[in-house]
């Protein structure tokens, strides 16, 4: 019989004032509530003007900063099984029934 996966939303995350809070993670639950399953967006770089910032201040002094890679945009989502990236998608739902199908789910 298939697992089951109750999800629930993660992490959210807006990249500026005019973008609000989205989710930027969701988690695959067992009926125990334990976490089996994460499928999380990947953050690229962020365009301010005509430059590209590939490091961005998590605080005001600038001592957490987050690095941010180029991203495929076709492929930004990455579910995650045991720490192990298992594939990618290019929207959350696919990824969610990717991660199902990687469990054998689907």
């Amino acid at each position: 019989m298939p697992m089951r996966l109750r999800w629930v939303r993660g992490r959210t995350e807006g990249d500026g004032p005019d973008d609000p809070d989205r989710t930027r993670e969701w988690v695959g639950c067992d009926d125990a509530g334990e976490a089996i399953v994460r499928v999380v967006c990947v953050s690229g770089p962020i365009r301010v003007g005509w430059r590209l910032r590939h490091a961005v201040a998590r605080d005001e002094e600038a001592r957490v900063v987050e690095l941010r890679p180029p991203v495929d945009r076709e492929r930004r989502w990455l579910i995650v099984v045991g720490g192990r990236v298992v594939g990618r998608a290019a929207l959350p739902l696919q990824a969610v029934r990717g991660a199902e199908a990687a469990l054998g789910g689907g």
